[in-house]
């Protein structure tokens, strides 16, 4: 057996591979071009509308003051915007607080396995509905949110544009304070200053992450009221809007901030939220009813958001599929007593392994060399992105192993508890 030709096979398959990769995803050369182009202010709105906004808040009154304040010191007109604390329980401090600023709350009652952000969204739709609450949009924040004191008169520029749902720039309060949260603020950044900028100026499209976005009451109405209730509701989202074809925008210019994760337990716990709230089947149920309301989705938006991450998993999946091919080499050349040339094929893997780790990181340091500019890390924040980017996006494997050999765990939402803005707090 001629162990070196299947050493030259294995680099010649995964040079095939890697070629492939980079032409199926050449067509991001235009999502840097859209990207890269200059910021500049939406034209003034002609029409002020009516917004209702909803915060839910299971939990949050240690850090709800925060977006609340923010909200009273809105420049957009104060008569045409109410906002709703969405809590679990009467007794919750959120709902005084929320009275103290002049602000409604909504006691949910429904809460039978039930407490996830979406039901509490559809329990708080369904309020201003039964209550005869006159609105064109829903605002969705989190309670650890804040907001520049000009997003309501931003996000109105986009409304007045004819976009249904609308969105501002995510930035984080924490983002220097540990290897965590430096590598998760990163990467919201990039999501609103690469991604959802292209997304806009391409398709007319972006992504829904959690927070910090309007949708028209007509969507809700279409859809039969508020019907994204899964472990990612904003994915779901996302994925209604792609399919019906909702116009959908990014402005630049309204800034909201939230809290990203300090710790490695409260990310990995997010990341297997994400990942297997992405692959969750009851969540396609939504899509199933296509209404014909709205105009048609390019097709190359469907496909690019599809493979969103397309680029950085296949290219990990070409070096494990390397890897595989190394051990396995590794067995024969063993077993056939073969003992130098069954180091080398070890020796490679291991190679394969490093390298898998290295792009994990060159995903944090090509992200932050696109967004440079438009982002302030410190030297400590750099640092972490630079060398513990591997921790972060390796994390995304290690969660969907969790949820694969632990099934319960897929449908498991845990509470992330917030320290508090220390943004709002420093400035």
């Amino acid at each position: 057996m001629k162990y070196g030709n299947y050493l030259i096979y294995g680099y010649i398959g995964l040079s095939v591979l890697l070629a492939l990769i980079l032409i199926l995803f050449s067509f991001y050369i235009i999502y840097f071009k859209a990207s890269s182009k200059k910021d500049t202010p939406l034209p003034l709105a002609k029409t002020n509308y009516k917004y209702i906004i909803l915060i839910p808040a299971r939990n949050e009154s240690n850090v709800i003051k925060n977006i609340l304040t923010c909200l009273k010191n809105q420049s957009y007109d104060k008569n045409l915007f109410d906002v709703f604390v969405i809590t679990e329980d009467l007794s919750d401090p959120s709902n005084k607080i929320a009275k103290t600023f002049g602000f409604n709350y909504i006691v949910r009652k429904d809460l039978a396995n039930k407490h996830t952000k979406g039901f509490a969204l559809q329990e708080g739709y369904n309020y201003l509905i039964e209550n005869n609450i006159e609105f064109d949009s829903l605002l969705i924040f989190d309670a650890d949110n804040l907001i520049d004191k000009d997003y309501l008169f931003e996000i109105n520029k986009l409304k007045n544009l004819g976009y249904q749902m609308g969105v501002g720039k995510r930035m984080s309060t924490n983002q220097n304070k540990t290897y965590i949260s430096a590598s998760s603020s990163l990467l919201f950044a990039f999501q609103s200053e690469f991604t959802n900028k292209a997304r806009t100026s391409l398709f007319q499209k972006f992504s829904v992450s959690g927070t910090g976005y309007y949708i028209d009451k007509s969507i809700l109405i279409d859809a039969g009221g508020w019907i994204f209730l899964g472990l990612t509701e904003d994915v779901e989202l996302t994925r209604y809007a792609y399919l019906h074809g909702i116009k959908m925008g990014y402005n630049a210019y309204a800034y909201f901030y939230d809290e990203q994760p300090l710790d490695y337990k409260t990310m990995h716990n997010q990341h297997l939220r994400w990942i297997w709230g992405y692959f969750n089947r009851d969540s396609y149920k939504i899509l199933q009813n296509k209404s014909t309301s709205y105009s048609k989705t390019p097709l190359l938006a469907k496909i690019e958001y599809v493979f969103a991450m397309g680029l950085f998993i296949s290219t990990e999946v070409a070096f494990a599929l390397n890897l595989f091919y190394f051990l396995v080499m590794s067995i024969i050349a063993f077993c056939n007593t073969n003992f130098n040339y069954g180091l080398i094929f070890l020796l490679l893997a291991f190679l394969d392994i490093i390298i898998m780790f290295l792009i994990c990181s060159l995903a944090n340091i090509i992200e932050y060399l696109i967004i440079r500019k438009k982002i302030n890390f410190s030297h400590k924040g750099k640092k972490y992105i630079f060398l513990t980017g591997f921790i972060f996006w390796s994390d995304f494997f290690f969660a969907f192993l969790d949820g694969l050999f632990n099934p319960s765990k897929r449908h498991l939402w845990v509470t992330i508890k917030h320290q508090g803005n220390e943004y709002f707090n420093n400035n």
